[in-house]
């Protein structure tokens, strides 16, 4: 039967943002005379919002987080597409699933989600966008997913979360909706263990199997 909404998660399941963060991050550091770090090491920071981030980047140093976090968003804003790019085969994924109701589910701000993905021109494939920001409680609250289903009608067992992360999978299950695990993003197969996604998939395109 498939599904009929296919609700996504943002950073590591439809973009690849690791650099443009990673550098970010960087830079945020360097202000504040603290030791750059790895790539490796900030996508494993990335997923709970802007805040989070940046207190695992400075690491309980004694710096004011609020300031720290404006330093972020300012050099953040002006490199949100410098070398983020969707992942290969979304965009071909995107265009054979026309004929379902897309939205984005992401603990990113909206603004820099929404300037992403019109610069990427994404925005047309979803009819609706929720950021981190959009509600008052971010995955993996199943709130989001409540918005959207509120929203658009579908039932339940007609919707999927597609995710790369622990906190996508946990909020669809919240929500009771199935979910899909993608392989190809931030965490790989390493964050599967007791996560039991109603389906795996290691590339975009496979996604046309399950919806």
């Amino acid at each position: 039967m498939g599904f009929e909404l296919c609700i996504f998660d943002l950073d590591g399941t439809l973009i690849d943002t690791r650099r443009d963060i990673t550098s970010s991050a960087n830079d945020m550091l360097s202000y504040f005379h603290l030791d750059k770090k790895g790539i490796k090491e900030v996508t494993g920071y990335i997923g709970d919002g802007i805040k989070k981030l940046v207190e695992r980047c400075i690491n309980g140093q004694n710096i004011e987080v609020e300031k720290a976090v404006s330093v972020f968003i300012s050099v953040y804003s002006s490199r949100l597409v410098e070398t983020t790019k969707a992942y290969p085969g979304i965009i071909k994924a995107l265009d054979l699933l026309k004929g379902r109701f897309k939205a984005i589910l992401t603990n990113k701000a909206y603004i820099f989600t929404k300037t992403i993905t019109d610069t990427l021109d994404l925005t047309r494939y979803f009819q609706i966008i929720v950021g981190g920001d959009t509600l008052e409680k971010k995955k993996p609250f199943p709130d989001g997913i409540e918005y959207i289903i509120n929203q658009t009608g579908i039932e339940k067992d007609m919707a999927i979360m597609i995710g790369d992360s622990k906190d996508d999978i946990l909020t669809a299950k919240k929500a009771g909706i199935a979910s899909v695990y993608v392989t190809y993003g931030f965490n790989g197969k390493n964050k599967l263990t007791g996560l039991n996604p109603d389906f795996v998939i290691d590339h975009p395109l496979e996604l046309l199997n399950i919806c």
